[in-house]
């Protein structure tokens, strides 16, 4: 029998990302800030999955005032 063990970092990582889209799904337009708060996420963890999400082309940005959305919304 086999048991495979997933690194729990990546785990909550794909956790969160989808956490992040289901939220902007909702709410959207919404600052980094908002983010964080409501997902009680840290700013760091907060920031680096939003960037993912920005690079794999899934959410977009604007520059002023900076807020994120889901892309193509």
């Amino acid at each position: 029998m086999r048991i495979w063990f997933l690194k729990k970092e990546h785990t909550k990582r794909g956790n969160t990302k989808e956490e992040i889209l289901n939220y902007l799904k909702t709410h959207e337009n919404s600052s980094l800030g908002e983010i964080v708060m409501n997902l009680s996420l840290s700013y760091t963890d907060g920031l680096n999955n939003l960037l993912e999400l920005k690079n794999e082309g899934k959410v977009t940005n604007n520059s002023s005032p900076f807020k994120y959305r889901v892309a193509g919304m």
